[in-house]
């Protein structure tokens, strides 16, 4: 299935028992401008009588690229554990990265059209377990023309504790892609 565009950047704060993951505090993270997802994989093989009698492949762990137009502060304090307050009694915030930080276990969504014998449909996708580190930041003087700069975040997916590492839905509409992602970030007042 051929895929164009892609919209809809979410996150949400993962919370992990024994026995389930609940997502909170969701949250649109930015435009989303491009997602890339990596995915390595752990593989076994037996050998006997001169040939291949098992291979095993399963997920191992992944790399997730994400750039967007804009990452906010209070973005930044869920994903990457800076400290967020306000200036004096302003509404002026300012964000306090440390070395030490260290941001929260997100899901993080979004989705983009696909098409398949000229029928669109809209290819939702839950990542259930990724952390961030900090992104890299690039500026230059404005020249001839304007150039946008635009972070770039990179994060690890990991599987959850019901050994989940993506969820993904296609749906008819745009509005159904949305309110299933909405489902799982808990975006909204509800919980997934």
């Amino acid at each position: 299935m051929a895929q164009i565009g892609l919209k809809y950047l979410i996150c949400s704060k993962l919370t992990e028992t024994e026995s389930a993951a609940t997502y909170s505090d969701g949250r649109v993270m930015a435009y989303a401008i491009k997602a890339e997802m990596n995915i390595e994989i752990n593989e076994g093989v037996l050998r006997g009588d001169d040939r291949i009698i098992e291979n095993i492949k399963e997920f191992k762990s992944g790399k997730l690229t994400l750039n967007g137009d804009h990452l906010d502060y209070e973005t930044r304090a869920l994903i990457l554990g800076h400290t967020l307050s306000t200036i004096d009694s302003t509404t002026n915030k300012q964000l306090t990265s440390k070395g030490s930080d260290d941001g929260s276990f997100v899901g993080v969504g979004f989705y983009a059209t696909s098409i398949k014998n000229n029928v669109r449909g809209f290819r939702a996708i839950w990542l259930t377990k990724v952390k961030f580190g900090v992104p890299s930041e690039s500026m230059e003087t404005r020249g001839e023309s304007i150039n946008f700069q635009t972070p770039t975040i990179e994060g690890t997916i990991s599987t959850n504790v019901l050994d989940v590492w993506k969820e993904e839905a296609t749906f008819p509409t745009e509005a159904e892609a949305k309110t299933w992602l909405d489902t799982m970030a808990s975006i909204g007042g509800t919980e997934g």
